[in-house]
Order: C-alpha cells, then sequence, then structure tokens
C-alpha cells in the first residue's frame, strides 16, 4: 500500500493529526479509517492504519511510521491525542498480542521438530505466562491477564497434544 505523504500535510505543511482519519476527519482530507479493514467510503478507498500497523510488525513503531507516516513528530502527536491514543493502545496490545502468538508457535514446531529440550521446557513451563520481577500497576496486570486469556485459550490444546 502506497500512501501519498502529502495528503498527510495541513495548510502551510504542517502534518495532519485527527482530520486523517474518516471516522473523527473535520475535513474532507480523510486518507486512514480507523476500522479493522480497508473501507470505501462515497466511492474512495481509505485504507486501515490498523491492518497497516498490525501487518508491518514492528513493536518499534519507527519504520511504520516512516513509512506510512510523514514523521515520527505526527506519531508523537498522534499518540499524545486521548482519542487516538485510545485506538492506537489497542492497536499496540494486538500487536503484542501476535508476536507472542507467533513466538509460542515457533517454540511449539522447535519441540516438536527437533526435540528441543529447551523448547520443551519452556512449554512445560508455561513460558509465555512469566512477567519480569517488581510489582506491575492495575493497568498492567489488566493488561496482562486479558493477553493471559488470549494465549491459554489457544495454545494449552497445543501443549496437551504435543506432551501425549
Amino acid at each position: 500500500m502506497k500512501v501519498n505523504k502529502e495528503d498527510l500535510l495541513g495548510e502551510g505543511g504542517t502534518p495532519i493529526t485527527q482530520s486523517m482519519f474518516l471516522e473523527i476527519g473535520y475535513t474532507s482530507r480523510a486518507v486512514f479509517t480507523l476500522k479493522d479493514n480497508d473501507y470505501t467510503y462515497k466511492g474512495k478507498l481509505y485504507p486501515s492504519l490498523k491492518k497497516l500497523y498490525i501487518e508491518y510488525e514492528d513493536p518499534t513503531e519507527y519504520g511504520f511510521v516512516m513509512k506510512y507516516l510523514v514523521s515520527w513528530s505526527q506519531w508523537k502527536k498522534l499518540c499524545a491525542n486521548q482519542r487516538t491514543l485510545i485506538e492506537i493502545e489497542q492497536w499496540r496490545e494486538e500487536l503484542e498480542l501476535k508476536l507472542r502468538s507467533q513466538a509460542v508457535k515457533d517454540m511449539i514446531d522447535q519441540s516438536a521438530e527437533g526435540g528441543s529440550f529447551q523448547a520443551s521446557k519452556w512449554l512445560s513451563d508455561r513460558g509465555w505466562d512469566k512477567r519480569a520481577a517488581g510489582r506491575p500497576s492495575k493497568k498492567e496486570q489488566l493488561k496482562e491477564q486479558r493477553m493471559k486469556d488470549k494465549m491459554s485459550n489457544e495454545f494449552d490444546n497445543d501443549v496437551v497434544r504435543l506432551y501425549q
């Protein structure tokens, strides 16, 4: 997906923020949708920035920003905006879950293929269920619990099948 970065600039050449989204844009300058998938509105296709973010698989966000937005400062402004930050935090959570899921699947494959002791041990110890030392905030606890629930549902059956 190629984005014309000139469309992401407002009057005077300043990067736009909320107005880049169809759902919250104040002008007709919308370039993206906040929906999960690309969306056609009045004959115009609006790419889903969420979909692009998840597909790019960049937890640092830098490569994604440089490819699809004007600048890092534009991304920082989006992250500082209360309305768009709500969306971005959901994207970040989904991306983290996607990357964790891929890592667990890789470990399952390693364990099944070559009988890797470390991969097997990691799976039997529920390595995806670990957290660093220190007391997490309530927000971190809720986020981690949601991820654990999703990952447990997805991978518990695979782990049991591997050890039967």
